[in-house]
Parts: C-alpha cells; sequence; structure tokens
C-alpha cells in the first residue's frame, strides 16, 4: 500500500491570514520513499522574521518561487 506524507510550511500558525511558503510531499509505499516532491511557494506576503527564524524560508528564497494557484493548475481536473 502506498500513502502520502503532506508537510507545510506557512507564515504563520493560523490558516486565515496567513499563506503557504513551502511544500513537500513523499510517497511511501510502507518501506521506503518511492517518490518526492517539494517546492517553494511565494505566499504574496512578507515572510515574518519569526517564522524565518523558525522554518529557515526567508522572503528572497521564495521571491522568484510560483504562487501557490499556479501549482494547483494540474490538479484542476481531478
Amino acid at each position: 500500500m502506498e500513502f502520502a506524507i503532506v508537510d507545510i510550511e506557512t507564515t504563520g500558525g493560523h490558516a486565515a491570514g496567513n499563506a503557504i511558503t513551502e511544500v513537500s510531499i513523499q510517497i511511501h509505499d510502507g518501506e521506503k520513499i518511492i517518490k518526492s516532491y517539494e517546492t517553494l511557494i511565494n505566499p504574496g506576503t512578507p515572510i515574518p522574521y519569526y517564522i524565518s527564524g523558525l522554518t529557515g524560508i526567508t522572503n528572497q528564497m521564495v521571491k522568484n518561487a510560483p504562487p501557490f494557484l499556479l501549482l494547483l493548475q494540474p490538479f484542476s481536473s481531478c
């Protein structure tokens, strides 16, 4: 059986008023990771200093990253 492990990083601790800055998806077969996907995301808002300290993700790192909605386009027909 395969399953997905999904991890996201955000600009804050609450869903309202914050945005995603990174997505990581690992596909596991019960014994090992068989596929992996990771990307930074431009949140469209500044990342607070304390969040950069927690995640290691800075405004400079996401400046040229795609916005979240662009990453959803391949899944729009699902």
